[in-house]
């Protein structure tokens, strides 16, 4: 902890430090709030010890130099370096939502989606060793993970936690043991591939057995022992990824797809249901046609029944009515269903009214009674 520094106290004339987030052995992180911008911080101070030693020093100065020349959505922006003659501190961008260690902890750690955080992951790994650096500290507690779920990688190697192990007099492993690479713990140096390393341990331990299927290989790669069996950088990772889980085409099918058929030329194919609309007005003319010849032939045994079927005296014909019926209930009264059927039927032949009766006897016919 940075001695004589508490809550209250004032970093740089600018930094207000309101609590603290978390202590190791070189450094301490502070919330603070930036009095001349007026938005919160995280402020993270050199300790004591370390505070007046050249070579942490310089190598506190330089990764933050580091640190402040990049940019990417999933790390930890650094906005501030300074106080070199006094106490050397680091300013950077504050995170709510706590690490990825305390979700492990409080088992909510498999909530979070397993491809978005491995995604994000080896992207700010990309980014990081794009710049020439090697984190060194990739673990549960270095990865801050945001209310919306998404993670920010931070330290980048400047911190080193109390728990480093050492291996010789002259040389830190930096990390814990837990997340380093066997070649590191062997004493060789750390690489690209000794941070893709420790990625993997951090989502194994993250998820577990709950790695979708299609995650499940590239972590194992990831986390060989052998460096030469992993992927040689995080791009590359990255892009086996998103082979993995890239959907198929839209409309893509196993089978070739299959040709249209020729139009058939014989004939035209007419749609289901327009046979009847295209024969209707045909069947209207047809009824229209047989109700004409109707009304020609009632027409015709009227009128022939009218001047011939009447007597001298008045009477009616003895065939006049009946045959008139019988006649009518001839005449056809459905719809012909054929061309030939519409055509009017022939006019009946006239029937001859029946003779008068002869003149009574004594009663000559012209002849006046005196």
């Amino acid at each position: 902890m940075a001695w004589g520094l508490g809550e209250g106290a004032l970093v740089a004339g600018r930094y207000r430090l309101e609590r603290i987030l978390g202590t190791g052995g070189m450094a301490s992180v502070w919330l603070a709030r930036d009095e001349r911008l007026g938005r919160p911080v995280a402020v993270k101070l050199l300790s004591d010890s370390l505070a007046h030693d050249e070579s942490y020093l310089s190598r506190f100065r330089r990764e933050a130099r580091l640190a402040a020349g990049l940019s990417h959505p999933n790390l930890v922006k650094v906005y501030d370096f300074g106080g070199e003659e006094e106490r050397p501190y680091l300013v950077m961008e504050y995170v709510e939502g706590g690490t990825l260690a305390s979700r492990i902890d409080g088992g909510t750690a498999q909530e979070l989606d397993p491809d978005r955080l491995t995604r994000e992951l080896l992207g700010a790994l990309d980014h990081i060793h794009s710049a020439g650096i090697v984190h060194r500290d990739i673990k549960p507690g270095n990865v801050l993970i945001a209310p919306d779920g998404s993670a920010r990688v931070t330290d980048f190697g400047i911190a080193r936690p109390e728990d480093a192990t050492r291996l010789t007099s002259t040389g830190l492993v930096v990390g814990t043991r837990d997340y380093i690479a066997p070649e590191v713990l062997r004493g060789e140096a750390a690489t690209v591939r000794s941070d893709l390393y420790s990625c993997a341990m951090v989502l194994q331990e993250a998820f577990g057995d709950l790695l979708p299927p299609r995650l499940a290989p590239l972590v194992e790669e990831l986390g060989d022992e052998d460096p030469a069996r992993r992927p040689e950088s995080a791009s590359g990772a990255l892009a086996r990824l998103a082979a993995s889980s890239a959907p198929s085409a839209p409309g893509a099918s196993a089978t070739a797809p299959t040709a249209p058929l020729p139009p058939d030329r014989t004939a035209p194919t007419i749609p289901i249901g327009a046979t009847t609309a295209r024969t209707r007005p045909h069947r209207r003319l047809l009824t229209g046609l047989g109700i004409i010849a109707a009304l020609l032939v009632v027409g015709v045994l009227m009128l022939s029944g009218g001047d011939e079927g009447s007597s001298p005296g008045g009477g009616q014909s003895s065939e006049g009515p009946d045959a008139a019926s019988t006649m009518t209930q001839n005449v056809p009264t459905e719809t012909a269903k054929t061309p030939e059927s519409a055509a009017p039927s022939p006019k009946p032949e006239k029937v001859k009214p029946p003779k008068p009766p002869k003149s009574p006897p004594g009663k000559a016919k012209g002849l006046r009674k005196h």
